[in-house]
């Protein structure tokens, strides 16, 4: 019954607009006076915490609404934003190369995830003017749970130098990824020159397969230049007992997978590879005992 009538009152809004509900709400006011009339100050009281209730519960329904239209227009103008970029990136693509990848992530026992990610880069045009990264979980999480991913970029900070961050946008992909667009307007690069950068990033349920499923996830990442040297270390939490195998890397490449444990017996699992070469996906494939 209260679903039914929370969206009768919506409707009505989208009707009516708050005007009409100021109407509605005086409407009932002086029909309580009415009644007042003949029953005393009870109906008085009786309209007045009706009215006092309609607001309230409008006035939740227009934010929400409100709300709801902002974030569509957001999504679809940072979605044109990621294709008309991507129509630069194709007509004259390579825009960059990337040199070193250095990801740590650190997995919670409910799945969620935060990783903090060193990209070392270097342009191949001049004047770049923005930089793509696209990041990405093995299963379809839903919409809900999207919406939680949090990503903030600055530059390195080195010997005291550095750290601010950069203004950046995002938008989701229809193959479930996460793409990000880290813009340089204050920066005027020419080919050649280096940008360091750094993400770090929460990701609410990113590893739920493995850590409340049972199943074995997969840790993988794919480059479409060489890539000189990557690093990929996952930290799990205390007590769990990890397996790992390689994937996308054979016998004559240049890797190594390792696995340890750190101070209070959390189990590390490390891919580290030199001189990946062109268009590979590679990483890890874990699993829990």
């Amino acid at each position: 019954m209260l679903d039914g009538f929370v969206a009768f009152l919506d409707d009505y809004l989208a009707d009516r607009g708050f005007h009409g509900l100021l109407k509605a709400g005086l409407g009932i006011l002086a029909f309580g006076s009415v009644l007042s009339a003949a029953f005393g100050s009870v109906a008085v009281k009786a309209a007045g915490l009706t009215i006092a209730a309609l607001y309230v519960l409008g006035s939740l329904i227009l934010l929400a609404r409100g709300q709801a239209v902002l974030r569509r227009k957001v999504e679809r103008r940072e979605g044109l934003l990621t294709y008309y970029c991507d129509l630069i990136y194709e007509e004259i693509h390579p825009l960059w190369r990337i040199d070193r990848w250095e990801e740590d992530v650190d997995v919670a026992k409910n799945g969620d995830v935060t990783a903090s990610i060193v990209v070392h880069a270097m342009a191949q045009r001049d004047e770049l003017r923005f930089f793509r990264v696209r990041l990405g979980s093995k299963w379809d999480q839903p919409m809900s749970s999207r919406r939680k991913v949090r990503v903030s970029v600055s530059s390195i900070e080195v010997d005291g130098t550095g750290g601010t961050r950069y203004e950046r946008t995002s938008n989701w992909l229809p193959d479930g990824r996460l793409e990000i667009l880290v813009h340089l307007r204050s920066t005027l690069l020419k080919k050649g020159d280096e940008v360091r950068l750094r993400l770090d990033v929460v990701w609410p349920q990113k590893a739920a397969p493995l850590m409340r499923f049972g199943e074995p996830d997969e840790f993988v990442m794919r480059v479409g230049n060489p890539l000189a040297y990557v690093s990929y270390r996952v930290a799990f939490p205390a007590g769990f007992d990890v397996r790992c195998d390689v994937i996308g890397l054979h016998r004559g490449d240049n890797y190594t997978l390792t696995t340890s444990s750190s101070t209070g017996n959390r189990a590390i699992v490390q891919l580290q590879a030199q001189d990946v070469g062109a268009d590979r996906s590679f990483g890890m494939r874990l699993d829990l005992r």
